[in-house]
């Protein structure tokens, strides 16, 4: 039987909730690869995340996306059953 997904309390909890801010193309802090980089930012209300991530603007969007669902899964309480 597979194990249900824990269901986050948006409603209570909204402020801890993280999106994205701001996608840019940037120069890697290491000045590393001739590839294309950007540096991402997610925040919620209470804390931020900075990061520099090689490939396209949309795949460094996809690993926002999946970067913030483990953020919130993290951060914000599950609602009780």
């Amino acid at each position: 039987m597979k194990k249900a997904e824990p269901i986050l309390n948006t409603e209570e909890f909204p402020h801890l909730c993280y999106n994205v801010v701001t996608i840019e193309k940037a120069e890697l802090p290491s000045g590393g690869s001739d590839g294309t980089c950007y540096r991402y930012v997610v925040a919620n209300s209470v804390s931020s995340v900075t990061g520099y991530r090689q490939g396209t603007k949309r795949e460094v969007s996809q690993y926002c996306v999946t970067l913030i669902e483990d953020l919130n899964l993290r951060t914000i309480p599950k609602k009780k059953a």
